[in-house]
């Protein structure tokens, strides 16, 4: 039976309801006249107290107000009432390595690595510090999260003199029992995927170190040769034309079945690329299948936490980590306006996210 409790106003105790009951109600215009608080204890029948007072219709009221303004926001952000509960409660959890990048800090915006909304995410996972770049590697895929870059232009014009020497290597300090192996990949149709590219690397050290493969993820063919190419490229060319930007790079395991090659190596549903440019504070998310369709989607660092589980870049202001910047597939298109006039199909407006927040804090007041 659905129904409707609140304590007597008289006490200083919570109110409990169940929605499907205030939105029916609500939502039919009836106007209630006469509301009663139930007492309903096990293996007794149903019995009805005393009238609630004049300050409880009010009360109840507002709450019936409340609740539609809610139930309309949810429906508009299309995420369903399930992934909003979970995302508003993991994003009290967050969880940061700051400590273990103090010496490559300068890799990501503000000092400040990824949060994970997901402590699973955590298990097993190993912080690097390279030349020229920081690493997120879990032992549980045998591949890097994720790596965060600090592009400027004159790292790339010094990137520039240097020539590609492919020294793919296992990573020394990981232990044995985690770490990928160059056989893992012989045979296994995947090419060798850079996370950190090496054509961002300014000196022959950090060469070196972006062939680790606690910075390599099994990539398709085609993605790695042409789409992702394609991406590394434009994002060197946003270097060029703002100055500066802010890179992580990383693999997102979605799929329910997930592939494996050599020995545990997990091969990745989709690659990601977030890009923050400070001179416009704008951000946006290039989000590929790890497959030959040559699709890609261009969505906000927010989105992307709500897949991935990840806050890549938790350092940025609100408003850039709720819309996607209208980043360039290659090298050379048109760049967007700094300030675009809408948000592109998908992504969900600031004042959409700012409700949510009102919905996440009026759960909170409502436990028990």
């Amino acid at each position: 039976m659905t129904f409707l409790a609140l304590l007597n106003p008289n006490c200083f105790s919570p109110l409990f309801f169940f929605a499907p009951l205030l939105g029916s109600c609500y939502d039919s215009g009836l106007i209630i006249h006469h509301c009663y608080f139930i007492h309903y204890p096990k293996g007794s029948k149903l019995s009805v107290n005393l009238p609630l007072s004049r300050f409880s219709y009010i009360l109840l009221g507002k709450l019936l107000a409340l609740w539609s303004v809610v139930r309309s926001v949810l429906d508009s952000l299309r995420l369903g009432l399930l992934g909003l509960l979970i995302l508003g409660l993991l994003s009290l959890t967050t969880i940061s390595h700051a400590a273990f990048f103090n010496d490559c800090h300068d890799a990501f915006y503000g000092a400040t690595p990824p949060e994970y909304l997901k402590k699973s995410l955590t298990q097993n996972t190993y912080p690097l510090c390279f030349d020229g770049f920081a690493t997120m590697y879990s032992g549980v895929s045998k591949t890097p999260f994720w790596s965060a870059e600090h592009l400027t232009r004159r790292r790339l014009t010094q990137a520039d003199t240097i020539p590609r020497e492919d020294s793919f290597h296992e990573e020394s300090r990981l232990p044995k029992s985690v770490r990928a192996t160059l056989s893992d990949y012989s045979g296994s149709g995947y090419d060798r995927g850079h996370i950190a590219p090496n054509a961002d690397m300014a000196n022959i050290s950090q060469q070196y170190d972006s062939f680790s493969l606690a910075n390599i993820a099994p990539q398709s063919p085609r993605n790695n040769r042409y789409i992702w190419r394609n991406i590394e490229s434009a994002t060197r060319y946003l270097t060029q034309q703002y100055g500066e930007v802010y890179v992580v790079t990383g693999v997102a395991f979605t799929s329910k079945r997930l592939k494996k090659i050599g020995s545990g190596v997990l091969v990745p549903s989709h690659f990601f690329k977030a890009v923050y440019i400070p001179a416009i504070a704008q951000a946006g998310v290039y989000y590929a299948p790890n497959d030959e369709s040559e699709r890609i989607e261009v969505i906000s660092i927010d989105e992307l936490a709500l897949r991935i589980g990840i806050d890549v870049m938790p350092a940025i202001e609100s408003a850039a980590k709720s819309q996607a910047f209208d980043l360039p597939l290659k090298a050379g298109d048109a760049l967007a306006s700094p300030l675009p006039d809408a948000p592109s199909d998908g992504q969900q407006p600031w004042w959409l996210m700012l409700l949510a927040e009102i919905f996440y804090w009026l759960i909170d007041q409502l436990k028990p």
